[in-house]
């Protein structure tokens, strides 16, 4: 019958939860009976005589080494690194686990001072010639499992169950009852501190609303840059109203062609956002375990959407083009004409050359007018640009909020767009970011 043997493991706690719990399930998965702190009050000094006793009694001894000093007994020393010293002097074999120091550890698992730290690690480098380095929770595991099993083959301790001092077969049953017994326990141990650090936090959900479009989303009206006038283009019935500085001083106007694309995509925008703009409706939703306090959501839409607040009056657009003289001759043509045109005395050329519209509709040449913007800010949002800011004093879990009456959406391009939301509330230790994909 092999013996079970009773194996120490020390190393810092709050940083290593995670870490020990899968040791401890490894060394009770060879039927080897796993201790350590769990078992004790690190902050008691009086436990230090329990956790001497124990060791003294233990076969082996595993030391993990994370990026943490851990707390200090009286004399300056952490419990960890006296436990460690012990196990040396009472030559307990001692098996090291040192993590990487390229592994990635978040900062509330590393101290932000590591000299004693360091000291400590070259200390238990110097006197552990095997000290095996790791990086991932999964490599410590299998590292300490096959190393364990490695020195009991090469050094068998004395264990629980003494093979010369078995006398029946009943006091190894009585023996093997109580090593279950035990295993028993220590698994409920294991099953009860997996409830305790399962971590409870409120988990944040964004949602958008998606823009739709047809085909004719690109369809329309593109301005084109005329052609400069010519004297020689002029009709003979409009050239006495045209003189040639009228001429000169329109081609030296005609914008260039920049000016021209710099208006189309304004025109374009004005034009997707007249038939494809919608509400814009974000849901905020708790999906976690606990309420959230002092909510912050960001969120940046990409350069393929405009947003804008609900009412808001747009600059209309000025076209860059300046009065055509023909036009405006054919309005002075028009208006000397006015009593032939009662008396149905049409000019050919004139009917043949002029839109109807032209003269029932002489608003077609009054400039545009410049509209004044209407400010409209919902408490708990603030739009900058395209970035819009939500903020929640606290949100319940499983609880939803929509915020759908206060701003405009509309798509500007056809594409899958990346829309990053940054979200932090006092329960998160750092920045939630997360990514909302949106195809137009």
């Amino acid at each position: 019958m092999n013996p079970k043997y009773q194996v120490f493991i020390s190393s810092t706690y709050s940083d290593l939860v995670e870490e020990r719990e899968s040791i401890i399930k490894a060394i009770l998965e060879i039927y080897h009976i796993p201790i350590g702190m769990e078992m004790f009050s690190a902050e008691d000094e009086d436990q230090w005589e329990v956790i001497r006793r124990t060791i003294e009694i233990s076969d082996y001894y595993i030391l993990v080494l994370g990026l943490r000093y851990g707390s200090k007994a009286s004399d300056g020393i952490s419990f960890t690194q006296k436990e460690y010293e012990y196990a040396l002097e009472k030559k307990i074999p001692v098996l090291a686990f040192v993590i990487d120091e390229m592994a990635a550890l978040p900062k509330n698992k590393r101290d932000d001072d590591l000299t004693e730290m360091n000291n400590f690690r070259e200390l238990v480098l110097k006197n552990s010639k095997m000290a095996q380095f790791w990086k991932s929770k999964e490599e410590l595991t299998k590292n300490v499992s096959i190393s364990l099993l490695k020195q009991i083959m090469q050094k068998p301790g004395i264990g629980w169950v003494r093979g010369d001092k078995l006398d029946s077969e009943e006091a190894l049953s009585k023996e093997l009852a109580s090593i279950s017994k035990e295993n028993r326990q220590l698994r409920e141990k294991i099953s009860e501190l997996e409830l305790r650090v399962s971590p409870k936090k409120p988990e944040i959900l964004v949602t958008i609303k998606a823009p739709t479009v047809d085909e004719e989303f690109d369809s329309f009206e593109k301005l084109v840059m005329p052609k400069k006038i010519d004297m020689n283009d002029i009709d003979m019935y409009l050239q006495e109203f045209i003189s040639r500085d009228d001429i000169e001083k329109y081609n030296a106007s005609l914008p260039n062609q920049l000016e021209i694309d710099l208006y189309n995509e304004e025109l374009d925008r004005q034009y997707k956002r007249e038939k494809y703009s919608i509400p814009l409706d974000v849901n905020v939703s708790n999906v976690g375990t606990v309420k959230a306090n002092n909510l912050f959501i960001d969120i940046t839409f990409p350069k393929g959407f405009s947003v804008y607040r609900k009412n808001k009056q747009f600059e209309e657009l000025k076209n860059p083009l300046p009065l055509n003289p023909i036009q405006q001759a054919k309005k002075e043509y028009v208006k000397r004409s006015s009593s032939l045109i009662q008396n149905r005395a049409w000019d050919s050329h004139f009917y043949d050359s002029l839109r109807h519209d032209e003269i029932l509709n002489p608003e077609i040449f009054t400039l545009d007018r410049l509209n004044t913007v209407n400010q409209n800010v919902n408490f708990g949002t603030v739009l900058k640009g395209n970035k819009l800011t939500i903020r929640l004093n606290s949100l319940l879990h499983t609880r939803c909020k929509a915020f759908d009456d206060q701003y405009m959406i509309v798509p500007l391009t056809k594409e899958t767009h990346q829309i990053p939301v940054e979200i932090i509330c006092e329960e998160y230790q750092e920045i939630d970011i997360q990514t909302i994909e949106i195809t137009v």
